[in-house]
Parts: C-alpha cells; sequence; structure tokens
C-alpha cells in the first residue's frame, strides 16, 4: 500500500514538473524580438537574370538566415529577415526529391558562388525595405 501512494504521488509530481517546464517554454522567444526587414535581391550574370537559381543568406557567426528562389527576371522577395551582415550564395536548383532538379551545368553560376567559405557576396540588411543586386563575374 506504501509502494502505491509513494508511486501515485511520484507520478503526480513528475506530470506537474513536466507541465511546469511546457509551460515556461511557451514564453515569448528572443527570435521574436529581433528587428526583420523585407528584401528584394535581383541576380545577373554578366548582365542577364540568372532564373534557374537558388539564393541563400546566412548571416555570419549568427545562425540566422533566409533562402529564396529566383523567378524568370532574376529576382526573389524574402520577408521577416533579421537585420544583419550575411554572406550570400547562388547555387543550381536542388529540387526535391519528389521533383529533382534536372542534372545539368549552370555556366551563369561560377563555382565560387556556390559555396559559403568561397563566396565574395556579401549583405548588409537595414530596417526598411532593402532592394540588393549582384551580377555574377567569371
Amino acid at each position: 500500500m506504501f509502494t502505491q501512494i509513494y508511486l501515485k504521488r511520484f507520478f503526480l509530481y513528475s506530470l506537474m514538473l513536466c507541465s511546469s517546464l511546457l509551460l515556461v517554454g511557451c514564453g515569448k522567444s528572443n527570435a521574436e524580438d529581433k528587428q526583420r526587414a523585407h528584401i528584394t535581391v535581383t541576380v545577373t550574370h554578366d548582365g542577364a537574370p540568372v532564373t534557374e537559381a537558388e539564393l541563400r543568406l546566412m548571416m555570419d557567426g549568427k545562425g540566422e538566415g533566409a533562402m529564396g528562389v529566383l523567378n524568370e527576371a532574376g529576382q526573389t522577395e524574402l520577408s521577416d529577415v533579421v537585420l544583419g551582415s550575411y554572406t550570400v550564395t547562388v547555387t543550381p536548383p536542388e529540387g526535391t526529391p519528389d521533383n529533382p532538379a534536372p542534372k545539368k551545368d549552370y555556366p551563369n553560376i561560377p563555382q565560387k558562388y556556390r559555396s559559403m567559405k568561397d563566396t565574395p557576396l556579401k549583405a548588409d540588411v537595414k530596417a526598411g525595405a532593402n532592394e540588393l543586386t549582384f551580377d555574377l563575374k567569371k
């Protein structure tokens, strides 16, 4: 009988502790406090729009990022991008497991722009609307 009472209390206290931890985790996070902006990015290669590519922004040392797919004008619009300095890459489309991207060369995306380590592209996202243009050169 003592064991049953002990187990019931243990279960009740465990349930209360788990509930308390869940409620604490539901508070407002720092991510909600960060200032954000809208950006429009245009990517060209020797003046012509890059139309089949994915654009990625990764905040230097912070883990924040954004990603968009370039349209037929070589543009993508990204909302709610955290303000700050970013490294930018332009990569061929990856597709999905259900809809893989075609296997082909993308000469309009030179290799150096495809890697976070090698890309020279940088972006500073400031409050308000941001319009960024990158011309990829060999």
